[in-house]
């Protein structure tokens, strides 16, 4: 007992000392001398050359402090290329594949090391990509699926709030097309039931109104390929969850289309309607039995429900689009004429934000919730065209009477011309 204590003691004291003992974070600083750079930029092979150059010139892990022997191991101090690579000191070239995830995760998972260079960027990238389709069939043996380097580049790799980086949301789709575009990359891969993996999924999201608003219009929140698919966990989504990966965004059409009858029915949710990767912009003419209508490629006939649904909610839409188009002419008229429209304009806005409404109750498929909200706002409108009425009726009094005003300016004027020609002659 009497030796029980200070043996704990110890043993305490130890366990403090190594937790309070500052961990040691490696190329913090850069190395006093870095051979490796200075012989490889000398070669003439460009495979070897070039790699080198790039680094020296713009990499986020070299302005960090970070330098070659921190992925490939070897000794940066070295001018022998024998020693520089001798595996006693870990040299490991080129890493590849499993390795490859492992050398980055090496500094990507370490939190306490990450909090030091970049507190935000999360720690389990690895983690999600052992989960992903790319970490699946690379634990299988196929080293032709994407790896870190793959989309990050390996050497000059720029932070993600680049626009030069590969992963910028502007370049995001180019890089995941760099493989998944090309056909004689993805003749090897097949989808479930045995068909060849389609590879113009780039070329239909260029088409896309996704993709227009990202880079015509700058939105950089617009979904491209990661949005939809995860970045280092990615997976196309399963069927299942195309109107939830949609919702992320669309969260108010995917509500009320998860109350819709055709919840239960379309297999492809969102999907069935507005395709995946070249989403175009929704119009009204994609609603009922028209030509170019979407609704006719399951509902046809007169007698069917669909169909006839269908037809009520775009004319209730097309009347209330109508109305709008004449209120709107009758108070621009108005206000061009000097009329006081203000309460009118907020009118009118009102009854637009109504038409918006209805084509988002449209996504119940059920004309009873959207005649109401047409309803309401053609009784807006009409409240607008009545008002609008009696600007009409105010401007043609006004217009009367700056006619009879102008009449009355005008006799007297000749009346005067008159009498002042009497006087001319009074006085001759």
């Amino acid at each position: 007992m009497s030796t029980a204590l200070p043996l704990r003691v110890l043993f305490l004291v130890a366990a403090l000392a190594v937790i309070a003992t500052p961990r040691t974070v490696r190329a913090q600083t850069p190395p006093a001398a870095n051979a490796c750079r200075t012989c490889h930029a000398s070669l003439t092979d460009a495979r070897l050359a070039t790699p080198a150059n790039v680094f020296a010139q713009q990499d986020i892990h070299r302005e960090s402090g970070f330098g070659c022997v921190d992925c490939h191991g070897g000794d940066a101090t070295a001018a022998d290329k024998a020693r520089a690579h001798e595996a006693a000191r870990g040299f490991k070239g080129v890493p590849a594949g499993q390795v490859q995830i492992a050398t980055c995760a090496r500094c990507h998972s370490d939190a306490e090391l990450m909090r030091r260079f970049s507190p935000r960027q999360r720690v389990d990238q690895s983690a999600e990509y052992v989960t992903s389709v790319h970490g699946k069939r690379l634990a299988t043996g196929d080293t032709q699926v994407a790896t870190c380097a793959s989309c990050h580049g390996a050497h000059g790799i720029r932070l993600v709030k680049d626009a030069k980086s590969p992963v910028f949301p502007t370049n995001v789709a180019a890089t995941c097309g760099a493989c998944h575009a090309s056909q004689t990359h993805m003749a090897r891969y097949k989808l479930t039931n045995g068909s060849p993996l389609p590879t113009n999924q780039l070329a239909e999201y260029q088409r896309s109104v996704h993709y227009a608003a990202l880079t015509t219009g700058n939105d950089l929140s617009a979904p491209t390929c990661n949005d939809c698919h995860g970045n280092h966990g990615a997976a196309p989504p399963g069927i299942g969850s195309v109107a939830n990966v949609c919702g992320t965004c669309h969260a108010v059409f995917s509500q009320k289309f998860a109350t819709s009858v055709h919840q239960q029915i379309f297999d492809k949710g969102c999907v069935e309607c507005h395709s995946n990767h070249a989403v175009m912009k929704p119009s009204d003419e994609m609603l009922g039995t028209d030509a170019h209508a979407i609704c006719t490629t399951c509902h046809n006939g007169k007698d069917d429900k669909g169909a006839v649904a269908a037809d009520a909610m775009r004319g209730g839409i097309e009347r209330l689009k109508t109305a709008l188009d004449r209120s709107g002419a009758l108070v621009a008229r108005l206000r061009n004429a000097g009329i006081e429209t203000g309460a009118e304009e907020l009118a009118l806005g009102e009854a637009r934000v109504h038409l918006t409404l209805a084509r988002t109750e449209m996504h119940t498929f059920d004309p009873g919730h959207v005649e109401p909200v047409i309803a309401e706002g053609l009784k807006t409108v009409a409240n607008v065209e009545s008002a609008g009425a009696r600007g009409v009726a105010e401007l043609q009094y006004r217009r009367r009477g700056l006619a009879l005003s102008l009449g009355a300016i005008l006799l007297v004027v000749v009346a005067l011309a008159m009498k002042i020609r009497q006087l001319d002659r009074t006085l001759r």
